[in-house]
């Protein structure tokens, strides 16, 4: 089994709330496909960033909520 980690919190306040990555990207300076990757674990978070994000987008949220890891099994087998 491999297990994926998320933000999963993250990403469910952000459908909540209907925002983009593509805004969030702009607003933190770095490209939609950046962020994605940043999202998706592919590449580190900063802690600026993280707290960015929380400042701008989802000031009434703790910020370890938002970045909670979440760790999701996979099977090996497509």
């Amino acid at each position: 089994m491999n297990k994926t980690i998320g933000y999963t919190n993250l990403r469910a306040e952000m459908a909540r709330n209907d925002i983009s990555m593509k805004a969030i990207a702009d607003s933190v300076g770095m490209t939609r496909n950046t962020l994605s990757n940043k999202l998706r674990r592919k590449s580190p978070i900063t802690l600026e960033e993280a707290y960015a994000i929380n400042q701008i987008f989802f000031p009434d949220q703790d910020i370890k909520y938002l970045f909670r890891e979440s760790f999701i099994e996979q099977s090996e087998a497509s």
